[in-house]
């Protein structure tokens, strides 16, 4: 190593002045550089931040962040000089060496000058400390064009290798960079099963199982090793124990620092807490084997050891929201935390359940008895992680929030979660999203229409960040025509999109309805106007009203507007002939995510009852964009035995183990139940393109007697404007 030259030299002759990075002027790039080997612990942790915050913020590369890149591999090169580990893990992360294929200008830059440092990434790979051997094997997948002679190098250096987290990190980077490879390398997957057999590191074991099953052609191999086998390398893992982090022994005041301080808290009192991440890594190296998974985890939740009981709560969690399958004991076994758990297992199976909905139902008896039991109904944030499950959390200078576990309750549906509900509303300042939990139980929330119509009283209707207004009227609207008598407290405040539905779902043909209905439907305001023309066409039967807003819709230049019209159209079913051939262009129209091509085709097919013209834009919305199958899925079940290709990808689609919409770049509270309402239509579709079940329109009714009788009500006097348009 070149240990004689200065890791800053012409450092202040790079002009930083005219360089740029998250936070202004790249000025304060030595200073943070220097920093960085810095003898004081807490300096380097400060630096640090600095470079993570500005230099290189959320991933960002800057040409700064390019620049510093020859004084990082100096520092990195430099023995004496503390820090390294930290400044070797900057590198791989601004080289992008957890993504580095398809990568343009200044991320190509960077990862060009990190790969090109290879021989130093080699030559720490043996270096004396086991921090900066572990940091160089995650530098070495930026390396893209020396991939084969990385992972020469790695497995090389295994055997020598007596570090075991060292050892763990060279296994992780090994399966990265042979899932990279062009082709699976038999050999390599021999070292890893080798190490899976007879290793006498459990802890290792468990990280060459897991890298095993994400091998390319991993799924058409037999599995190296079953769930009883498994499970004997995680009980000698909590057996023996794993590092913990100790105490860094100072405080700084940065992002970095409180990260550090969590992991330290997280592993106090523990035994392994290195445990958990394996755990994770185990379940998923199962993959789509969902039922070896819940045999897995509901293993580990039955033990009575509560880390292992900790550990299982997360992973059980993902493989729910993520993967379909029948998870009626494992959500038993989660609520088994709530009621009888440990301190530390409590609040993260409740935050398990939060998300669930319906799927928690097996929970509800041990959440409603945990929230009974609360000795305290409201509790500050900062406690609200405690034994306790507080009804209510307060903030600091922003209003309150429901807690988690009523939240979990409410999602389940079970009524028992109605007086509390009751109790929250009526608490002073009233918690933020509260109607969005009464909406789910619709009808059955009706005892709560005093509080509710009080509550809209009370509420200010003029601070445009405050929803809660709307969230009332919401829950009115859920709560349908039991909720009537509130009509003069929603009339009696501004008109929103919620007090619109309320009106909508109460009365619509109430007297004091009808002229805020005709204004809002002759305002400019969308969002008004739309749902009102629809509410005045259901009403009344009079098309003209909706099919002026929905022309005045197509007439605009957003797409947002052009969708707003269709679906108004697809709800006029045959009195939305006038335009037929606008409908028809959209339907053709070519749309990356086929929303408004869907919305067209919906359109036509309820106006003319030819599902020709409907079906193909159906199937490509339905192959492009996975979040519009509930929509087509639904289609298909109105047209019936016509849409009989779509059994196909009905029945596709109902023996995906992966739930449709989970992503790991995006995550949707709504993601799971979502995915139970599209198995639901699938079978109701398959079922009617079968022939054996009527095609039903959403509101319950018979789709095509449905809009007959409508079209009928109108009149001819729309006949003839459709004349024109039939024939194109």
């Amino acid at each position: 190593m070149n240990n004689g030259a200065d890791p800053f030299a012409g450092l202040d002759e790079v002009r930083w002045s005219r360089m740029r990075h998250a936070y202004g002027s790249a000025v304060d790039v030595p200073d943070l550089l220097r920093g960085l080997v810095h003898p004081d612990p807490a300096e380097r942790e400060t630096a640090l931040d600095g470079m993570y915050a500005a230099v290189h913020h959320q991933g960002d590369v800057y040409p700064c962040t390019v620049a510093v890149i020859p004084f990082l591999l100096r520092i990195a090169e430099r023995s004496e000089l503390p820090g390294r580990p930290e400044v070797v893990r900057l590198l791989a992360d601004i080289g992008s060496a957890e993504d580095p294929e398809g990568l343009s200008g200044p991320y190509r830059k960077a990862n060009q000058a990190v790969a090109a440092a290879y021989p130093l990434w080699e030559r720490l790979l043996e270096d004396a400390d086991p921090r900066v051997r572990e940091a160089a094997a995650e530098v070495l997948p930026a390396c893209v064009d020396r991939g084969q002679a990385a992972l020469a190098c790695l497995t090389g250096r295994l055997t020598q290798e007596g570090d075991t987290a060292v050892r763990t990190t060279i296994v992780r980077t090994v399966g990265t960079l042979a899932r990279r490879a062009e082709h699976p390398d038999s050999a390599l997957r021999d070292r890893l099963v080798g190490i899976v057999a007879v290793d006498p590191d459990p802890r290792l074991r468990l990280v060459a199982l897991a890298e095993l099953a994400s091998l390319p052609g991993a799924a058409d191999v037999a599995p190296v090793a079953e769930v009883g086998d498994a499970l004997e390398m995680v009980a000698a893992v909590y057996r023996s124990g794993t590092p913990v982090a100790p105490p860094a022994g100072f405080e700084t005041d940065t992002l970095t620092g409180a990260v550090r301080r969590l992991r330290e808290q997280q592993d106090e009192g523990r035994r392994a807490p290195q445990a958990a991440e394996l755990v994770s890594s185990l379940s998923l190296s199962f993959s789509d084997r969902v039922d070896d998974r819940v045999r897995l985890l509901a293993a580990l939740l039955r033990s009575p050891d509560w880390e292992c009981r900790l550990d299982a709560l997360w992973p059980a969690g993902r493989l729910i929201e993520g993967w379909r399958g029948d998870y009626g004991e494992l959500v038993k076994l989660i609520a088994g935390q709530v009621h009888d758990g440990h301190a530390r297992t409590r609040p993260r199976a409740v935050s398990v359940l939060r998300p669930l909905g319906a799927v928690a139902a097996p929970a509800a008896d041990a959440l409603a008895k945990a929230l009974t039991d609360a000795p305290v109904r409201s509790l500050p944030h900062t406690r609200a992680d405690e034994r306790e499950l507080p009804w209510v959390i307060e903030w600091p200078g922003d209003l309150p929030t429901v807690g988690p576990a009523l939240e979990a309750l409410s999602g389940t549906g079970d009524a028992r979660a109605l007086p509390m509900l009751a109790w929250v509303l009526d608490r002073e300042p009233m918690p933020r999203h509260i109607g969005s939990l009464v909406i789910g139980f619709g009808p059955r929330a009706a005892p709560l229409v005093p509080l509710l119509r009080r509550r809209l009283r009370d509420l200010c209707s003029d601070n445009p960040h405050d929803h809660r207004r709307d969230g009332m009227a919401f829950a009115l609207a859920a709560i349908g025509p039991a909720a009537a008598p509130a009509l003069p407290d929603l009339l009696a405040g501004p008109l929103t999109p919620g007090v619109l539905r309320a009106l909508v779902a109460l009365a619509p043909e109430a007297p004091e309805c009808l002229p805020v209905l005709c204004e809002a439907a002759a305002g400019q305001d969308r969002q008004l106007a739309v749902p009102a023309a629809k509410a005045l066409w259901q009403v009344s039967g009079d098309a003209d009203i909706a099919l002026s807003v929905a022309g005045r819709c197509l007439d605009n230049d957003s797409e947002y507007a052009w969708q707003d019209g269709t679906e108004l159209l697809a709800a006029l079913g045959p009195a939305a002939k006038p335009h037929l051939a606008r409908l028809r262009r959209l339907a053709r129209r070519k749309d990356p995510y086929r929303w408004l091509p869907l919305s067209a085709a919906r359109a036509l097919w309820r106006a003319t009852g030819d599902p020709a013209p409907v079906l193909p834009a159906l199937e490509q919305a339905w192959t492009v964009n996975v979040h519009t199958r509930r929509q087509v899925a639904s289609l298909w079940a109105e047209i019936g035995p016509a849409a009989a290709d779509a059994r196909r990808l009905l029945s596709a689609e109902l023996g995906r183990a992966r739930r449709h919409n989970v992503s790991e770049d995006v995550y949707s509270s709504a993601g799971l139940g979502e995915d139970e309402e599209l198995l639901r239509l699938c079978r109701t579709a398959l079922a009617a393109v079968d022939g054996t079940a009527a095609a039903r329109h959403p509101d319950g009714k018979s789709t095509r007697d449905d809009f007959d009788r409508r079209a009928r009500s109108a009149g001819d006097k729309n006949e003839h404007r459709s004349q024109g348009d039939e024939g194109e």
